[in-house]
């Protein structure tokens, strides 16, 4: 997934390069940003030359819509792998368990997409109230008016994001339930439980410790030569390596809490054959109630 995530990316950045590399032209603009960026210089640069990027973010939407259906696809392949790690890996059974999830686990994606838009239209008109109430203040109160609309969204944003995490492992744990029946048992599991959530905040936490760790090697290395810059590349893509290590490790968290607080998803396969049988049974009664019915007419 991380070779395929690449693949997606590649082409927009290398359209982005050279498109601006033909609009900085012979200047020191791409110099000066190479060893210390300036946001300064850049956002000049794109106040002049914005409208040639167009077809750069155009293609950027397009790749990471193609990326989440990708992944999803994926999913269901990397939850039996998380899931039966003493197996080993298998690729013939890695995209078996993809391709059969996958028909649910597309329309959950629809269904979180959903969700998470309800959501920031609710975080957006807390932020609205918010600034009405600090209209007039400072720069400063300004900001701080703002923060508990900001962790609201926050809030409502990762809860959406680790429903998304419970349901998928729903379905994989069982697959005869709709994704519709998986996505409301998931909300209202992780409103229940708290804790899936508090996982999943500890997983934003330590991602955003490698971003930090990430910007103080690019500040101290530098990008000074053709060694450092080769060498933040290899910590760049360890960087991105690292998210999808993160995102599967919620797989991970998911199936384990799963197990210690395990929810009754769809009856058993007893109960099932019981009702089959029952409703044998009632349909050779009411056949001999007719037939029964059928020979005193016959006799006459």
């Amino acid at each position: 997934m991380y070779v395929v995530g690449l693949l997606l990316t590649a082409f927009p950045l290398f359209l982005f390069y050279q498109i601006l590399e033909k609009e900085a032209a012979h200047s020191m603009l791409l110099s000066e940003l190479v060893p210390d960026f300036s946001f300064m210089i850049f956002s000049d640069f794109m106040a002049a030359s914005g409208k040639a990027f167009k077809p750069v973010f155009k293609y950027a939407l397009l790749s990471g819509f193609v990326g989440s259906i990708v992944y999803t696809f994926f999913s269901g392949g990397v939850i039996d792998q998380l899931a039966n790690l003493k197996q080993g890996f298998s690729f013939g059974r890695f995209f078996k368990k993809s391709a059969s999830h996958f028909p649910k686990y597309f329309g959950l994606l629809l269904l979180i997409g959903i969700l998470l838009f309800v959501f920031f239209l609710v975080a957006g008109f807390v932020y609205f109230i918010f600034a009405a109430i600090a209209n007039g203040s400072t720069e400063r109160g300004y900001v701080l008016w703002l923060i508990p609309p900001s962790i609201f969204l926050f809030v409502l944003m990762t809860y959406g994001l680790t429903v998304s995490f419970y349901a998928k492992v729903f379905i994989y744990k069982e697959p005869r339930i709709g994704f519709v029946k998986a996505f409301w048992e998931a909300f209202y599991y992780v409103f229940r439980q708290k804790t899936p959530l508090v996982y999943f905040w500890m997983t934003i936490g330590l991602g955003f410790c490698i971003l930090l760790i990430y910007l103080l090697l690019d500040k101290y290395i530098g990008m000074t030569s053709a060694l450092t810059i080769a060498l933040m590349a290899v910590f760049q893509q360890l960087f991105v390596f690292s998210k999808f290590v993160l995102k599967h490790w919620n797989y991970a968290l998911a199936l384990e809490y799963f197990e210690k607080a395990p929810v009754n998803l769809a009856p058993p396969v007893v109960e099932i054959e019981e009702e089959l049988e029952t409703e044998q049974l009632q349909e050779e009664d009411e056949d001999s109630d007719q037939t029964k019915l059928s020979e005193p007419e016959e006799g006459s």
